[in-house]
């Protein structure tokens, strides 16, 4: 029970505190922050208020699509997450486009918030059922569980915000949009995952197999699988989306940056 508690909150509950970090990161130096207490209340209400809508209608929304609603509408939500991710990192240090990276950064905290704050309530409430049924032993191990996991989360995005603000700094100035991305990336394969398990998209043979070095159930595979979508067997076409994922902002951002560089030398 303490190890499993762990290990939920490293896959549901981690996501949220990364996104709170990263979102931190890149708008609180920006002229028209969208860090306000005003603006956080709102955000944190409607994400709560779709959180509990979620959890509360999970059943319902399993049922629909031939009982394969709970794939499309995760898998939905995580790919609007990473294209969303892909605009911020497109539109990265562009002050014209200010509100329309606002309501960007919105859609990807509530959409990280509502796909994983869902499992994460319903896991957690199954588990403390679960736990009233044994003994003492099993209610304090769930506690203490909850308490590290609590604690791993927060320290790590703290670590994690300073360190990312230090290499903006220091080390490349988009270094956090980088990290941006691949979280954004990481979502995506979630979603390719749950896509194959209903047979919208067909399953492949695996490229390689890392389970004897990372296992992926291991807490730093969870880890690794959060931040920057690890598969212990990726398959081919995972392999394939995860490139092209990643190269296609990357390719347009420096051919834009290539054009503006020669503009201005020809200006």
């Amino acid at each position: 029970m303490f190890i499993n508690t762990v290990l939920l909150f490293l896959q549901s509950a981690f996501p949220m505190f990364i996104i709170i970090s990263l979102l931190l990161l890149r708008f609180t130096a920006t002229s028209e922050s969208l860090v306000t207490n005003k603006n956080m209340a709102i955000m944190s209400v409607l994400a709560i208020l779709l959180v509990l809508l979620l959890s509360q209608y999970m059943e319902k929304i399993s049922q629909l699509f031939d009982d394969k609603g709970t794939e499309f509408v995760f898998s939905f939500g995580s790919i609007v997450i990473y294209f969303c991710s892909a605009f911020l990192f497109l539109l990265d240090k562009k002050d014209r486009f200010i509100h329309v990276k606002k309501y960007l950064a919105l859609a990807v905290f509530l959409l990280v918030f509502s796909i994983h704050g869902s499992h994460f309530i319903l896991y957690l409430t199954s588990y403390w059922t679960q736990s009233s049924t044994f003994e003492l032993s099993g209610f304090e191990s769930l506690f203490i569980g909850i308490i590290l996991g609590v604690g791993i989360c927060v320290s790590f995005a703290i670590l994690l915000y300073f360190l990312l603000r230090y290499s903006d700094t220091h080390v490349h100035i988009k270094t956090s949009c980088y990290f941006l991305l691949f979280f954004a990336i990481g979502q995506l394969m979630q979603s390719i995952v749950l896509l194959q398990q209903v047979d919208v998209l067909p399953l492949s043979y695996s490229v390689w197999n890392s389970t004897a070095f990372i296992a992926e159930n291991s807490e730093f595979g969870q880890l690794l699988r959060v931040l920057f979508g690890y598969e212990t067997t990726p398959s081919f076409m995972q392999l394939i989306i995860y490139l092209t994922a990643f190269i296609v902002p990357v390719f347009i951002s420096k051919t834009r940056y290539l054009v503006r560089l020669a503009y201005g030398e020809k200006s």
